[in-house]
């Protein structure tokens, strides 16, 4: 007597699925991880940059940097009201990770991140996201070295770095291309 097969798949065989399933996400997983992390960089540095806009635009109508929270922006923040009477539409002061981004103008510029007090003006600015990690790393900037104060993104741990502008210019953010 002949067994007749019923239609459907064998216990092995939905097994080997779900593993050959399981080893595509784990090798998947890591790329998906770095490139959510990277859309976030990616859209705080853009963030970090209209906000410098804005500052910079503030600073040709007024002769000097708004007003500095010398630390985090919080949304009552005097710069804020000082740059939304320049702007109609709001801007982030939050970075894509969550963290309030960091500001500091004219001359309390001086001394953050290793700036020198003869380099710092009234019109000068930083403005700072501490990566997602929320931790400012104690990044000083070295103006003979430009290209060591950018960084490369190798793994996940690389968008921990803290991402700096100074005048409208990187000087701490990831290498172009990597």
């Amino acid at each position: 007597m002949s067994r007749r097969r019923r239609p459907g798949f064998t216990l092995i065989e939905l097994l080997v699925v779900v593993a050959i399933l399981g080893i595509l996400m784990a090798l998947l997983l890591p790329v998906i991880q770095t490139a959510m992390q990277k859309a976030r960089q990616k859209a705080t540095m853009s963030d970090i940059s209209i906000l410098s806009k804005a500052i910079l635009s503030y600073t040709t109508d007024h002769g000097k940097a708004p007003t500095s929270p010398d630390g985090a922006i919080e949304s009552d923040a005097e710069i804020i009201g000082e740059l939304l009477s320049l702007h109609i539409r709001p801007f982030v002061i939050d970075d894509r990770w969550g963290f309030p981004f960091r500001a500091w103008t004219g001359v309390s510029v001086a001394g953050c991140f290793g700036i020198d007090a003869g380099e710092v003006g009234v019109e000068d600015f930083v403005v700072q996201s501490v990566g997602r990690d929320g931790q400012d790393e104690g990044f000083v900037y070295n103006p003979a070295d430009s290209e060591g104060n950018l960084f490369s993104i190798l793994d996940i741990e690389d968008f921990n770095n803290d991402l700096i502008i100074w005048n409208g210019s990187w000087i701490h953010a990831p290498r172009p291309g990597g």
